[in-house]
C-alpha cells in the first residue's frame, strides 16, 4: 500500500531544526494512483494535497518534500516545490535530499 508523506518546516524559522514528516490521510493500491492524487493540481497551478496541508496547518507549514512511499518495498516518488519568486530567506543555500523525507 502505497501513502502521501510531506516533509514540511515552521515558516520564518531555521528548517533544518523546525522539519517535521507529515503523513496525509488515505491508502493506494498502486503507485500510479498515489502519484495521480499527488499531482492533481489546483486551478492556480498548486497542488491540491500540498494547498490543503498548508492550510490545515493555518499557514504555519510550508511543504519542502512530497511524496508517494510503500513501506514494505521502499519504493518512492517524490516532488519539490518551485519557486517562481525565489526561494524563502530561510531556504536560501539549502537542498532537501529525497533521504530527508523518511518512511
Amino acid at each position: 500500500m502505497y501513502k502521501i508523506l510531506i516533509l514540511a518546516y515552521l515558516i520564518g524559522t531555521d528548517p533544518v531544526i523546525t522539519q517535521q514528516n507529515f503523513e496525509m490521510q488515505g491508502w493506494y493500491k498502486t503507485m500510479q494512483e498515489c502519484q495521480s492524487n499527488l499531482l492533481k493540481q489546483h486551478p492556480d497551478q498548486t497542488y491540491e494535497v500540498m494547498r490543503e496541508f498548508v492550510e490545515d496547518t493555518n499557514f504555519k507549514f510550508d511543504w519542502l518534500v512530497a511524496g508517494c512511499t510503500n513501506e514494505e518495498t521502499g519504493e518512492k516518488y517524490m516532488v519539490f516545490p518551485d519557486y517562481p519568486n525565489g526561494k524563502p530567506q530561510e531556504l536560501e543555500g539549502l537542498e532537501f535530499e529525497l533521504q530527508d523525507l523518511v518512511i
